[in-house]
């Protein structure tokens, strides 16, 4: 590799080589991934002339081309016509994205997902310090432009920016002209490194990026693939996912699951490495084009197996997007069984995917000091099933039912999923009807949207931790309707207008949301204490054991 050549470039100069499309997205790179506010976060520090890092750069000729990220739309595509070399971003893809749609304006949408309307970073004309409660308030925003005191930067930074200003007046273009020329002329640092092979500079990529923003364990294994896209045959899988409704921002799942059926660890290890796995495929690869064949022949095979798996998990787990997944990593075993058993599962093997769902959602097997080996017992076991062999699942350490009483409903951790999963599995009723709540799909109608509720209101229990009140035995399915109109009512309330509908609607209801109404239950005492704590632990055996019969196993220890 040759030492690196040192410059500079204002923001003008680089807006000239993008319009000349000169650079290019490698395949180990990253998709775009920043959010609104750190895109305007970015603008204000060129604005206040913050540095903000290095764009660094791989030269290369137009041969290399194959190397080439063809996913990426935030930035312009390379044009081969009038560019003697690429230039390869290596790194300030994320910044150079930014400083490209402040001038372009367009919707794109990020990593996740999202939708960012770049045409909505405005400079803020006239900026207002107690709102930001410091002197130096921010001067760039993300928010919807308007005629005075927020102008869309697309229009600050067009070529004819005077016609497109609301007002003429000279103190007001004079702060547009000032933006402009911060903008414009700033100063930033670029590093171009030429002959490098691909190798070297996937090292550079980790190196360079391990000291900004976080890299993952895919991100080393993607910059070691150079020779096949694998981020952009991952990406597209995602996307497929995404256009059946369940968004995966886990990319590492997806890897782990091909990694698994590849390496094919032995029970007991932990399972190899992804970067290890990069390593030999990249190397098998170079070697044979009919290897690269295969390769993409298995990732075809492999990715089927995963929507086969995204399916089983929503239509029989009440899996119904990514909030209620316990662990992405659930998607990487089970689809190990759909790579070795491409028809759905037989009775027999259903029962052993039903323990297993349930008992990795409650205990949390994917997680903490025996996560690793948990994977490839669980990717063993499958491949055995999808095999006809009788293996059977079983929980080592059965949990603690007070694990359950301490839980926070909002952890977004594998049990508080499970959880979710399960009231979603007992097809949750309106309280005030034997109508079934909709959970699969979203709401439309705010007032429709359905919320996690307490069923005794957090306001009222100010004696009690927030521990206590916001315990998973204190919530419940409700539409936005219900959950508003009860307020802060105690249950003995609003379950006593309820229960006057109809008895035996509202003890089907009161059975769906898992909530126990009998006439010595808590929830009837008048005194609030003695009524929140008989309740919770009510509610805790119903939980349990809803649980068990579920997973149609035993997964809590005796109390």
């Amino acid at each position: 590799m040759k030492p690196s050549q040192l410059t500079t470039w204002k923001v003008q100069k680089l807006r000239e080589h993008l319009n000349a499309r000169r650079f290019a997205v490698p395949k180990l790179q990253r998709n775009f991934v920043w959010d609104p506010n750190r895109a305007a976060k970015l603008i204000d520090s060129i604005y206040k002339a913050i540095p903000i890092g290095s764009l660094f750069l791989w030269q290369m000729d137009k041969k290399s081309a194959n190397l080439i990220r063809q996913s990426a739309n935030v930035l312009p595509a390379f044009n081969s016509v009038g560019n003697p070399h690429i230039w390869f971003i290596i790194d300030g893809q994320q910044r150079l994205s930014v400083i490209h749609q402040a001038f372009e304006g367009e919707s794109k949408k990020n990593d996740a997902g999202r939708e960012i309307q770049f045409s909505r970073l405005c400079f803020v004309v006239n900026p207002e310090p107690k709102h930001e409660g410091q002197d130096n308030p921010a001067r760039i925003a993300y928010r919807k432009p308007d005629d005075r005191d927020y102008i869309s930067l697309r229009d600050v930074l067009h070529d004819r920016w005077r016609s497109r200003m609301p007002i003429k007046t000279k103190g007001f273009l004079a702060k547009i002209m000032d933006c402009r020329n911060r903008l414009l002329n700033y100063t930033m640092p670029i590093v171009i490194v030429e002959s490098a092979t691909l190798e070297e500079i996937g090292e550079v990529f980790i190196r360079v990026n391990a000291q900004g923003m976080k890299i993952t364990n895919v991100d080393r294994a993607l910059a070691l693939m150079g020779n096949l896209d694998v981020g952009a045959m991952t990406d597209e899988l995602r996307e497929k996912i995404r256009q059946h409704g369940f968004a995966l921002t886990d990319r590492n799942a997806l890897l782990m699951g091909f990694n698994l059926i590849n390496e094919r660890p032995a029970v007991d290890s932990d399972p190899p490495k992804l970067e290890a796995m990069a390593r030999r495929l990249s190397k098998s690869i170079q070697q044979s084009e009919t290897k690269k064949q295969q390769f993409k022949k298995e990732w075809d095979h492999y990715r089927n197996a995963v929507l086969k798996a995204i399916d089983y998990l929503r239509g029989r787990c009440y899996v119904y997007d990514e909030s209620y997944l316990p662990s992405s990593n659930m998607i990487a075993t089970l689809a190990v069984f759909f790579y070795h058993h491409p028809g759905q599962p037989s009775t027999s093997q259903a029962k052993e995917i039903r323990k297993w769902f349930w008992a990795t959602g409650v205990a949390q097997r994917y997680s903490g000091g025996g996560y690793h080996s948990n994977l490839v017992s669980d990717a063993n076991l499958f491949e055995a099933l999808a095999h006809g062999k009788q293996k059977y699942f079983t929980l080592k350490h059965r949990v603690e039912p007070d694990d359950l009483l301490s839980h926070q409903y909002s952890a977004q951790s594998a049990r508080s999923r499970a959880f979710f999963c399960l009231l979603a599995s007992l097809k949750p009723r309106y309280l005030d009807s034997d109508e079934q709540l909709s959970l699969a799909n979203r709401a439309i109608s705010p007032q429709n949207a359905t919320h996690r509720h307490h069923v005794f209101p957090k306001t009222r229990l100010n004696d009690f931790p927030a521990k206590a009140r916001n315990s998973l035995c204190n919530i419940c399915f409700l539409v936005a309707t219900d959950n508003l109109e009860i307020g802060m009512k105690l249950p003995r309330t609003y379950l006593a207008d309820y229960r006057r509908n109809g008895k035996q609607a509202f003890q089907r209801a009161m059975k769906s949301h898992l909530i126990p109404v009998k006439d010595t239950s808590g929830v009837w005492n008048r005194s609030l204490k003695t009524a929140f704590k008989q309740f919770r632990r009510e509610r805790l055996s119903l939980i349990c054991s809803a649980f068990e019969q579920a997973a149609r196993m035993k997964l809590f220890a005796k109390p």
